[in-house]
């Protein structure tokens, strides 16, 4: 009962998109939908012969939902988000310092929150609403599979960037605080660069916020 997760990285802020395929039924699901990435992961699902049956947007940053109408129009998988990602999605802001590029709306199918859940075949991730990059930012997490599929809230040796409009550094101490009890041998997926652990990062998170320093991208 295994999962495999294969990652793409798509778009000018290199974002990862990851394909979470479970083995034994041949379901999968997206995390995030950067520029630039459907094309190879239907293929990449296709070869493998899974059926992606849902698309997470983990926030609605325009790096993240650049393929989101087209992956949604691709596979014909459910959109997944937070209830304050509807009106982004449908309206989605021109990135500041690439003019050039434009974002097609799209429609979220799902909406979930904190505790709610996404499930994979027999595998159960509990959502966790975790703002401060972004009001509408989830994450899942899964703790038999010791997977937290992140987005920007947790990078290696860092965390999402809080001089953005709408992001707040209170709001994301808060939220990595609640990350410190996971167990440490969690595989943390982020949105931008390589896996973690949340054994790796926690006690450096625990000391930066007791020190009130940053540490963002």
């Amino acid at each position: 009962m295994s999962l495999r997760i294969l990652t793409f990285v798509g778009g000018p802020a290199e974002t990862n998109a990851f394909l979470v395929e479970d083995v034994e039924s041949k379901r999968a699901l997206v995390i995030d939908a950067p520029m630039d990435v459907t094309e190879e992961i239907v293929a990449a699902a296709a070869s493998d012969g899974v059926t992606i049956e849902r698309i997470v947007i983990t926030h609605t940053h325009w790096d993240h939902i650049g393929d989101a109408a087209e992956m949604k129009r691709e596979t014909n998988a459910l959109l997944v988000a937070h209830p304050l990602a509807v009106e982004s999605l449908a309206f989605p802001s021109s990135p500041s310092g690439y003019p050039e590029i434009n974002i097609e709306p799209s429609k979220a199918d799902e909406l979930v929150g904190e505790g709610d859940t996404v499930e994979l075949g027999t595998h159960t991730f509990t959502v966790m609403h975790l703002p401060g990059h972004h009001v509408a930012h989830i994450a899942l997490y899964s703790g038999p599979d010791r997977m937290f599929l992140g987005g920007d809230v947790l990078f290696p040796n860092g965390h999402g960037r809080t001089d953005l409009p709408g992001s707040d550094q209170d709001v994301m101490n808060r939220s990595l605080a609640r990350l410190v009890d996971l167990p440490p041998d969690v595989v943390v997926y982020p949105g931008h660069g390589a896996t973690t652990t949340i054994g790796a990062e926690k006690w450096l998170q625990y000391h930066r916020l007791m020190r009130g320093e940053e540490h963002c991208r």
